[in-house]
């Protein structure tokens, strides 16, 4: 990893599943700032970007969420300026993934997310910001 610190938004409602990706992503030398939903989702990315302007560098953002969808978080970051640019990759089990177009996301990832491709996509996501490595 280069001496840049990625952070990475992870929002998954399922506890299981947020847990693998949280300790895939740490793996490969990201710090990962956890959610279980869109709601909480947009408290910490809230959060991170008053700490940091550019934090996080990537959200990794499930689809299909029982109390605040993807698509919710992804219209709410949208609308606010202060959040807008933060890149999105969508994450999620339907198999139609060009309905997830209109969430204008940085990349798609089918469920089971593929560890390799996660990583290559998150780490490509991160280095094409401006100031990024």
């Amino acid at each position: 990893m280069n001496s840049r610190h990625f952070n990475v938004l992870l929002v998954e409602d399922d506890d299981d599943t947020r847990e693998l990706l949280r300790v895939l992503l740490e793996c490969d030398g990201f710090e990962v700032v956890p959610a279980r939903d869109g709601l909480e989702g947009l408290d910490r990315l809230t959060q991170l970007r008053s700490a940091d302007p550019d934090a996080p560098c990537v959200i990794v953002l499930d689809y299909m969420m029982p109390r605040f969808s993807g698509a919710q978080f992804r219209e709410r970051q949208l609308a606010s300026p202060a959040l807008a640019d933060v890149p999105v990759i969508v994450v999620s089990a339907i198999s139609d993934l060009k309905a997830l177009t209109p969430l204008h996301p940085f990349a798609v990832l089918q469920k089971p997310v593929n560890p390799e491709e996660l990583n290559a996509i998150v780490r490509k996501a991160c280095e094409d910001l401006p100031g990024g490595h």
